[in-house]
């Protein structure tokens, strides 16, 4: 029988019954090779092993449990407190508040599931009670969220760089502008929303209270400020840059706000290393499915495929923007990145696409599909956080989704957005 027919069916069958999908890749794999190549147990060994080897791969539990830190050192807390002080008395303040907090936890965590239920279990009681409709509350940390994987610091973008060999320093810059473009966009129809609803403000505009918040978030805001300037100054590399994180949290939590007890701080650590150990568990099981495609010739065939179907550059984008979205409706972003991107990616430098216009086109398209009805990842961390069905968040994020997928093509079509930072800072 056909190796990769038996992979893709082995593949196709695990993941409908429920596996998990980095035994799913692993169980495909281990069949196609042995039961259908006869090649020996080692080789699934070897490859898995040479999969999670690489350095910056340390970067992801750094960066996963130094967004654990903020969560629980009060720093989230004080950046809510910010935005309140900063925008809460504008017309649809509270609302406009989410968007912005998401933005800027999710420069701390990095992660688009882990903003949307942090910020939804903290703002969304506090929406209903200044009477926003349910379901628009609990739909604003849900696109908000989605900013966690494009904003940086970001893991996806370290999965991505490894990888495909791209930097992942210019690939965490990259999501700067159009992470806040969306963000911007997406509180201007809150703006407007508030307008024509007659939401209420929460409350009036106080120089002093905006000092004073100010003055209790500036550690958090000089994290990500360390981190991106570290970098680009080359103090540190980015992977180095994810133990400052955790460093700089840890004092801010302890020494300055005092908030962070060590028993908690253990418990944050154990969740860090099973998160991680999750995550690195399917970059290794990739890595043998990518062996896998390779032996059967399957990148060379999609390659050839794709070339028959696409005659240009606006076409390509197009395709792969419509496809990164379906795909992030149903996976996980890390497992999409690791089987899709070496398959497109040499596509695209035919078409001469900066790799990492590419990387940030492939990263938003991602954080997009997370919150795309109806199995969006950051929908079911709404559904756990505000208690409101999927029908309804499903029904009320299609406004910010039409923002977000307008923003998408927007920066897939206008590379700049992606690398213009990154030339200027050079």
């Amino acid at each position: 029988m056909n190796p990769f027919l038996v992979l893709l069916i082995v593949f196709v069958i695990t993941m409908i019954i429920g596996v998990p999908i980095a035994w799913s890749l692993a169980i495909s794999c281990i069949c196609s090779l042995v039961l259908a190549s006869g090649l020996p147990l080692m080789q699934i060994t070897q490859k898995m092993y040479s999969g999670g080897e690489k350095y910056t791969l340390m970067a992801i539990f750094f960066y996963m449990l130094a967004g654990s830190i903020m969560q629980h050192g009060g720093i989230s807390s004080r950046l809510i407190n910010l935005s309140k002080a900063a925008i809460g008395h504008v017309s649809g303040g509270l609302s406009i508040v989410v968007i912005v907090t998401c933005m800027l936890f999710a420069a701390l965590s990095g992660s688009s599931i882990a903003t949307t239920a942090a910020i939804g279990a903290m703002l969304y009681p506090e929406l209903v009670k200044e009477n926003y409709p349910e379901g628009y509350s609990a739909a604003l940390p849900v696109v908000g969220g989605t900013l966690g994987i494009v904003i940086p610091p970001s893991i996806v973008f370290v999965v991505y760089g490894t990888t495909t060999g791209t930097s992942v320093s210019k690939l965490l810059i990259s999501g700067i502008i159009p992470g806040l473009l969306a963000g911007l966009l997406m509180c201007v129809y809150a703006w407007f929303e508030a307008k024509k609803n007659n939401f209420e403000k929460s409350g009036k505009f106080s120089s002093k209270n905006l000092g004073i918040a100010l003055k209790d978030s500036i550690w958090a805001l000089l994290m990500p400020v360390i981190i991106l300037g570290g970098i680009y100054s080359g103090i540190f590399t980015p992977t180095e840059s994810a133990a400052v994180a955790v460093v700089y949290g840890l004092f801010v939590a302890v020494v300055v706000h005092r908030e962070l007890t060590f028993q908690k701080f253990l418990q944050i650590v154990l969740d860090s290393v099973k998160g991680t150990a999750g995550i690195l568990l399917l970059i290794m099981a990739a890595s043998v499915f990518g062996y896998v495609l390779t032996i059967n010739n399957v990148p060379v065939l999609f390659t050839t495929a794709m070339a028959s179907l696409i005659s240009s550059k606006v076409t390509f984008l197009i395709f792969i923007n419509i496809l990164l979205i379906f795909l992030g409706m149903f996976m996980d972003s890390g497992a999409i990145i690791l089987i899709v991107a070496p398959l497109i990616y040499p596509i695209a430098m035919q078409y001469g696409i900066d790799p990492v216009h590419l990387g940030c086109i492939v990263v938003f398209n991602l954080a997009v599909g997370q919150a795309t009805p109806p199995f969006g990842n950051c929908l079911f961390a709404a559904v756990s956080a505000t208690k409101q069905d999927i029908m309804t968040l499903s029904k009320n994020v299609i406004p910010f989704l039409l923002i977000l997928f307008a923003t998408v093509f927007l920066v897939s079509f206008s590379p700049v957005l992606a690398t213009g930072l990154i030339a200027l800072m050079k």
